[in-house]
């Protein structure tokens, strides 16, 4: 690939992998958590998480998520992209996850999409919200988060991020309704 085709095929992995996701929203959407492996994930991976990893290494200090820029950059771009497929906006934060650690009880107050760019952990998902029927909390999806996957997780319902063996580096796209 040349040097001027290089953004080009870039930006249509953009494209793919946002198109993947509204796709995947499209029929989820409010109904369950859905995980999708879209298409041009390793393309943007392998792009944003050295830049990605850089950035949440450098709060490690004070071991709180960290806003990212939604604009320069792969990922930031694909947050646009998604955002405008959704008609909605989206903000984008980044979470470092170190050895050992847990997350637990976080409450999707909107939409989210977790993207793991560097390393992966395991994900809890309560299936009801927590106001709900406390028989049918029981439920829970549980699975292992890895680098090229996305987990949407509608809002309302409880996550539990662990499972951490080596550090990860997790982009949360929150997607704020604005015509749904």
């Amino acid at each position: 690939m040349d040097m001027e085709s290089a953004p080009v095929a870039g930006r249509l992995a953009v494209d793919v992998f946002a198109r993947d996701l509204a796709l995947c929203l499209s029929v989820h959407r409010d109904r369950s958590p859905a995980l999708v492996w879209p298409d041009g994930m390793e393309a943007l991976v392998a792009e944003s998480s050295v830049d990605d990893f850089a950035q949440a290494t450098a709060g490690i200090a004070s071991a709180v998520s960290s806003p990212a820029p939604s604009g320069p950059g792969r990922a930031g771009e694909m947050a646009e992209e998604l955002g405008r497929l959704l008609g909605c906006e989206v903000r984008r934060s980044l979470v470092l996850l170190l050895a050992g650690e847990e997350r637990a009880d976080n409450r999707a107050a909107t939409d989210l999409v977790l993207l793991p760019v560097q390393g992966g952990c395991d994900c809890r998902v309560e299936l009801k919200p927590r106001d709900a029927d406390s028989a049918a909390c029981a439920q829970n999806l549980n699975l292992r988060l890895r680098s090229g996957e996305a987990l949407y997780v509608p809002s309302g319902l409880t996550y539990t991020l662990g499972g951490v063996y080596t550090p990860c580096v997790l982009q949360v796209i929150s997607l704020h309704a604005a015509s749904w």
